[in-house]
C-alpha cells in the first residue's frame, strides 16, 4: 500500500493576496522615481518656446481642423498632437500638464533601460544603466518638453526589450508586441523606424535564423506609418530651416548625448571596459547597432539627399548610451563605481542648470508675455520678425504659448488665422495691407528673434522708437507715430 501524497500546506486567505500582489522591483523602480524626479525638477521654470507652442496652437483647434492642419503640415506630430489633445482640453496649457506626460514617458523608458540591462547582462547591470540614463541631462530635457520625443523614446525601448524577449524565448506573443511597438514608434515619428537598421544588424550578428521572422513582423509594425511617410514627404518643405551637417556632426552628436566633454571622455572609457567582457557581448551587438546605425543613416541621408538632421530626431538613442555605461560600472568595485556615476551626474550639471532657465528650452515667450501684459494698450498693433529665418513670421508661435497676453494686439501682418488657412502660423497679408494697417496703429509692438535689427520691418514708416524691453534673447520693442 503506497504512503499518501503529501498535502500543500494550507495557505491563508491574506497570504494568497498576498502573493497575487505585484512586487515592487527595485532594479526597475528606482531609475525610473531618479528620473521622474530630475524630470519634475523645474519644470515649469523654462518658458515654451517655438516647437511647444505648435503643439498648443495644434492642439486649440477643433478635431476635424487639427486632421486639415496634418494634411498641409505636421504629419510626423500628428499622434502626439492627438495624444494630448483630450489632456489640453480637459486640463489646460500650463507647462505642467503640457510636460507631464513626456516627464512620464521618460520615467517608463528607464525602467526599460534597467529591464534591458538586467535582460542582457544583470541587475547589477541594469540598476547601474537607468541610472546613468537618469542623470542624462538630454534625458530630463525632452522629459520637460511638451514634443513627442520622450515618447519616441520609450517606444524605442519597449521595442527593443521586446525584441530581445522575442529572440530569447521565440514566443508569438512577444514578437506581436514587438510589432506593435514598432507601430507606435512609427506613427510617432517616422524617424524612429531607423532603428529597425540597428535592430537588422543585431540579428544578424547574433540570431540570424530569426530574421525572416523579424522581417515579417517589423514589416508589418511599419505599415500603419504609412500615411504618415507619405504625408511627410509631401511636407518637405517644412524642414526648409535645416542645412546639410559638417563634417563636427558626429562628434557633436556625441557630445550632445553624453552632456559634456567630461563625461563623454568618462562614459567612453566605461563602454570600452563593460564590452571587453565576453557577458557584454549581447548588449555590445544591441547597444552599439542603436547607438550608431540611425544617427548614420539620418546624417547620410541630410548630407547627400534632403537635409533632415536635427540631434533630437535621434533623442531615442541615449538609452543606447546608458547600457553599456551600466555594464562597464557593474564590473568595478563598489567605491569606483560609485565614484563614476556621480561623476557622470555632477559633469552634466551645468548643462542641467542651463536648460531648467526661464530661456532654457530656446526663446523666452513668457517674458515676452510678461511686458505685453504690464505695457500694453488697447488698439496697439503687433508685427512678428525673425532675422535670417526660413520662416520670418516664426515669432508668431508665441500668442499660441501665452494667449492671454498677445489676444488684445491686433496682428497687422495676418490675413487668414492658423486654424482659418490649416497652417501653423496662418497666412502673410500683401504689403498694400499691411502698409494701410501699420499707419493705422496709434503704437505697433515688433517683437523680434534671432538677433537685434531695429527698427527692421517698420524702418521708414513715420515711427519712432519708443521703449525698449529686456526679455532674454527676445527683442521686444514699441513703436509710437
Amino acid at each position: 500500500m503506497s504512503a499518501p501524497a503529501p498535502t500543500a500546506p494550507a495557505v491563508s486567505a491574506p497570504e494568497a493576496k498576498a502573493a497575487l500582489r505585484p512586487r515592487l522591483d527595485p532594479v526597475l523602480l528606482v531609475p525610473a522615481l531618479v528620473t521622474l524626479l530630475s524630470a519634475v525638477w523645474d519644470l515649469a521654470t523654462p518658458s515654451y518656446y517655438g516647437d511647444e507652442a505648435a503643439t498648443l496652437d495644434a492642439d486649440a483647434r477643433s478635431i476635424p481642423a487639427l486632421l486639415r492642419l496634418l494634411t498641409n503640415v505636421d504629419a510626423v506630430h500628428g499622434a502626439y498632437y492627438l495624444l494630448m489633445w483630450p489632456i489640453v482640453h480637459t486640463f489646460g496649457i500650463g507647462e505642467v500638464v503640457v510636460r507631464l506626460p513626456s516627464a512620464l514617458a521618460m520615467a517608463a523608458a528607464a525602467a526599460g533601460v534597467a529591464a534591458l540591462g538586467r535582460r542582457l547582462h544583470s541587475p547589477r547591470a541594469g540598476l547601474l544603466a537607468g541610472l546613468v540614463f537618469a542623470v542624462l541631462p538630454q534625458v530630463s530635457r525632452y522629459g520637460q518638453e511638451g514634443r513627442s520625443y520622450a515618447l519616441v523614446l520609450a517606444f524605442a525601448v519597449l521595442a527593443s526589450y521586446l525584441l530581445v524577449r522575442a529572440t530569447d524565448e521565440s514566443r508569438r506573443r512577444f514578437w506581436l508586441r514587438y510589432g506593435g511597438a514598432v507601430a507606435m514608434l512609427g506613427v510617432l515619428n517616422v524617424f524612429g523606424l531607423l532603428l529597425l537598421a540597428g535592430h537588422a544588424v543585431f540579428l544578424l550578428a547574433r540570431h540570424r535564423p530569426l530574421l525572416r521572422r523579424w522581417l515579417i513582423t517589423a514589416g508589418l509594425g511599419c505599415l500603419p506609418a504609412l500615411p504618415v511617410v507619405g504625408l511627410a514627404w509631401r511636407e518637405r518643405d517644412q524642414l526648409g530651416w535645416l542645412s546639410a551637417p559638417g563634417a563636427s556632426a558626429p562628434g557633436d552628436l556625441a557630445l550632445w548625448l553624453a552632456g559634456s566633454i567630461g563625461s563623454l571622455v568618462l562614459v567612453s572609457l566605461l563602454i570600452g571596459l563593460g564590452l571587453r567582457s565576453r557577458a557584454g557581448s549581447a548588449t555590445a551587438w544591441l547597444t552599439l547597432t542603436w547607438l550608431i546605425v540611425p544617427p548614420a543613416l539620418l546624417l547620410s541621408a541630410a548630407a547627400v539627399a534632403l537635409p533632415v538632421y536635427v540631434p533630437r530626431y535621434v533623442a531615442y538613442c541615449l538609452p543606447a548610451l546608458a547600457l553599456p555605461v551600466g555594464v562597464g560600472l557593474a564590473g568595478i568595485t563598489f567605491a569606483p563605481r560609485v565614484i563614476a556615476l556621480v561623476l557622470i551626474a555632477v559633469l552634466g550639471l551645468p548643462t542641467q542648470f542651463a536648460q531648467r532657465q526661464p530661456d532654457g528650452h530656446g526663446d523666452n515667450a513668457r517674458a515676452v508675455a510678461a511686458v505685453l501684459t504690464q505695457h500694453e494698450q488697447p488698439g496697439d498693433g503687433v508685427l512678428y520678425h525673425c532675422l535670417n529665418c526660413h520662416y520670418p513670421d516664426m515669432p508668431r508661435e508665441f500668442a499660441f504659448a501665452y494667449p492671454a497676453a498677445f489676444a488684445p494686439l491686433d496682428d497687422l501682418a495676418l490675413a487668414e488665422s492658423p486654424s482659418a488657412s490649416g497652417t501653423l502660423r496662418g497666412t502673410t497679408t500683401d504689403q498694400a495691407t499691411l502698409d494701410r494697417r501699420i499707419e493705422g496703429a496709434r503704437r505697433v509692438w515688433l517683437i523680434e528673434t534671432g538677433g537685434k535689427n531695429l527698427p527692421g520691418p517698420l524702418a521708414g514708416r513715420g515711427l519712432h522708437l519708443a521703449a525698449v524691453y529686456p526679455a532674454d534673447n527676445v527683442t521686444v520693442a514699441l513703436y509710437e507715430h
